[in-house]
C-alpha cells in the first residue's frame, strides 16, 4: 500500500507539473546566448559521455522572440534525451542548429546520430506518460510540445533509425 501510494503521489505531482506551465514572458534575445548557456550547462556531461556538440547559427546574429527560460527548458529536455540515447556509441554527436525558415521564422533543431526512435513510437512520444526508456516519466517531450504551443509554435521530430533524429522547434 505504501509503495502504491508513493507511485500515485508521483503520478499526481507529475500530472500537475504538466498543467502548470507558466505563460511565456516573451522577449527578444540572441540565440547564441541561449546555445552558450546550454553548452555551458552540459559541458561536463558531454565530455564524460564523449559526445561532441556542434553549434550552428545562421545568421550568427539570429534572434528569437520567446521566453528564454521556457525555451531553455525545452532544449534541456531534448539534449538530456540525446545524451541518454548516445551513451556508449562511437562518434557520438549532437548538433544545435538555428536558422531562418523560408517564411522568415526562427527554427531551432536538436539533432543526434543515435539509434533513433522506433517508427511505431514516433507518433506517441509526445503523449504524456509515454516513454521508450526504462527510467523516465514520459512527460519531458509532452511538456516541451506544450511550451512550444504556448509560444504559438510547434515541436516536431523526424527519426531515421541508426542515422539521425532531429527535433525541430518552429517559432
Amino acid at each position: 500500500i505504501a509503495r502504491r501510494s508513493q507511485h500515485l503521489l508521483h503520478f499526481v505531482n507529475t500530472y500537475r507539473s504538466l498543467t502548470r506551465i507558466p505563460r511565456p514572458n516573451l522577449g527578444i534575445f540572441p540565440i547564441h546566448k541561449l546555445f552558450g548557456a546550454i553548452e555551458h550547462l552540459f559541458r561536463t556531461s558531454l565530455e564524460e559521455a564523449r559526445i561532441a556538440l556542434e553549434i550552428s547559427i545562421d545568421p550568427v546574429e539570429l534572434d528569437v522572440t520567446a521566453d528564454p527560460e521556457l525555451i531553455e527548458q525545452v532544449l534541456i529536455n531534448l539534449i538530456k534525451n540525446a545524451i541518454e540515447a548516445l551513451r556508449g556509441r562511437p562518434d557520438a554527436r549532437i548538433a544545435l542548429i538555428a536558422r531562418m525558415s523560408a517564411r522568415g521564422r526562427t527554427v531551432i533543431q536538436v539533432r543526434d546520430n543515435g539509434p533513433g526512435i522506433p517508427p511505431e513510437a514516433v507518433d506517441r512520444i509526445f503523449i504524456p506518460f509515454y516513454t521508450t526508456k526504462k527510467e523516465g516519466s514520459g512527460i519531458g517531450l509532452s511538456l516541451s510540445r506544450q511550451i512550444m504551443r504556448q509560444h504559438g509554435g510547434a515541436l516536431s521530430v523526424v527519426s531515421e533509425p541508426d542515422l539521425r533524429t532531429t527535433f525541430t522547434l518552429r517559432f
